[in-house]
């Protein structure tokens, strides 16, 4: 039995007539008579009366028709549902973020896409960089912003840059590069570091900052909280890397100081390769690279 065959009966029960049944599911007449005879060959019985003007079902084909309307009206059902998630009317978008991301303007960027397609919900994840890859990989993710070396590539996730963000050094009021507004990072060869935790990007491209400058950093701790970072350097337990928003607006009291060397978070948006990308992820992707290009435009 297939589904065609299905379609054939309704509509012969509606027609009363193969000629127009035939003309309206546009096959020809024969073709329609001999679906219907396999059918009830292969039912083996007969779900048709005919004589020389009229066809009607009969009382097994009448209890058939109406399985066979229900079962198509299912069937339509299922299609308008997967072309509901086609159009991005519904589904559920699963995206990691890492904690700053300044520079691409992420809340306002999810909530205009939101704006255009309402009927998608999302679930949104914050973690250090290496986590959320890992969730990539194993599909737990649809897509993630996070911070990569500038050419660090992965077999299994393609990377598209969006922006950079540039490192400053936070500093307490009172300390002695805070009356200075660049420093060359050797002379914090002997400074006391708050650092981002090892699972977090940055660490290594703040280490490796340091390694260029000649030192290894003494850091007497690590946290991937923020506003806990700034308190300790504010109390005056060390300095640390900071992008310059994270600063911005905290209450700590903090001083910013520039590097003469950039130290720069490559920030990307990381999409799993050779997956079945839903058509709501292949959208959210092509908005997120149009709204960086609109912001480098100074558009929105």
């Amino acid at each position: 039995m297939e589904i065609h065959q299905l379609q054939y009966v309704v509509e012969l029960a509606k027609q009363r007539n193969f000629t127009r049944a035939a003309d309206e599911i546009c096959v020809t007449q024969s073709t329609l008579s001999h679906q219907i005879a396999k059918l009830e060959d292969e039912l083996d019985i007969k779900l048709f009366d005919r004589n020389s003007r009229i066809v009607f079902p009969t009382e097994a084909g009448e209890e058939f028709i109406h399985h066979a309307r229900e079962v198509l009206a299912t069937l339509e059902v299922a299609r308008q549902s997967v072309l509901a998630y086609r159009k991005l009317l519904k589904g559920t978008l699963r995206i990691g973020v890492i904690a700053s991301l300044g520079s691409i303007d992420y809340a306002n960027m999810l909530a205009k896409f939101h704006q255009e397609h309402q009927g998608l919900n999302f679930e949104i994840v914050q973690e250090g960089t290496y986590s959320l890859l890992e969730k990539i990989r194993a599909r737990d993710l649809d897509v993630a912003f996070v911070a990569v070396g500038p050419q660090e590539e992965d077999e299994d996730i393609a990377f598209y840059h969006l922006a950079y963000d540039d490192y400053v050094l936070a500093v307490p009021p009172g300390h002695v590069f805070a009356e200075r507004e660049y420093i060359d990072l050797v002379e914090a060869a002997e400074e006391k570091f708050i650092f981002q935790p090892t699972s977090d990007r940055m660490h290594y491209t703040c280490m490796e900052a340091c390694a260029q400058a000649g030192f290894k950093p003494q850091i007497v701790c690590q946290s991937n909280h923020a506003p806990t970072c700034l308190a300790l350097i504010s109390a005056g337990m060390g300095i640390g890397f900071f992008p310059r928003e994270k600063i911005s607006g905290q209450k700590h009291a903090v001083t910013i100081v520039k590097l003469k060397q950039p130290v720069q978070k490559n920030i990307v948006l990381a999409v799993g390769r050779n997956f079945s990308l839903s058509p709501a992820v292949v959208t959210f992707n092509r908005f997120v690279m149009n709204w960086v290009e609109g912001l480098g435009s100074g558009e929105e």
